[in-house]
């Protein structure tokens, strides 16, 4: 995402991770107006890790205590300086570096360089440094730890299994320990409420 004199541009595009330049990377055509208009400020890259709608009924204390749907999900957010280069070997690089990613680049081979060399003038390299990475993680880790054992169970059913192990290896650890940190808390209180009844 990134913010222009008219608003804000999105693109939906996959990165690859260049190291030696702490960069993502990814190619746009060159009239996408992320790449005609003048970037205003750092961009944003949004990468989805996992998510997933929860249904109230899939909690273990909704019947004593009704709840509503929501979404949990893991993101990564890189912000940072957006690069553009519109020559044709950093966007055929890009390109092939991507298609690497997802496969081996022989792919591309039947297409032929020359043909190559001609799309890639339709395109340009996009680097966003990754100056600012942050996780976001909304992953009902507030919940009640049987609620949490529940949701891992039906994410495990609906095949959400990277959801399942989460809950189970993060989530369920940070409830358990929150739910026991509370309950010390409210005996220390009771304790301290009966003996401030002595005086």
């Amino acid at each position: 995402m990134t913010v222009h004199a008219a608003g804000p541009e999105a693109t939906m595009a996959p990165f690859y991770v260049d190291e030696g330049a702490n960069a993502l990377v990814t190619h746009l055509v060159k009239n996408n107006p992320q790449v005609a208009e003048p970037i205003i400020g750092p961009g944003l890259v949004i990468l989805d890790d996992v998510d997933a709608y929860v249904s109230p009924r899939w909690y273990a204390t909704n019947a004593v205590k009704p709840n509503v749907p929501t979404w949990d999900y893991i993101t990564i957010h890189v912000r940072g300086a957006v690069r553009i280069d519109s020559t044709s070997e950093a966007a055929l690089t890009a390109a092939r570096r991507l298609t690497e990613v997802m496969e081996d680049d022989d792919v591309l081979t039947p297409v032929g360089q020359e043909k190559l060399r001609r799309m890639a003038r339709a395109i340009v390299a996009v680097e966003v440094s990754m100056d600012d990475v942050r996780g976001k993680a909304k992953m009902s880790q507030n919940r009640h730890p049987e609620d949490i054992r529940g949701l891992a169970d039906e994410f495990e059913r609906q095949g959400e299994n990277r959801m399942a192990e989460f809950l189970r290896t993060v989530s369920l650890p940070y409830a358990e320990q929150r739910f026991s940190t509370l309950a010390r808390l409210r005996e220390a209180k009771a304790l301290g409420e009966d003996m401030g009844s002595f005086h």
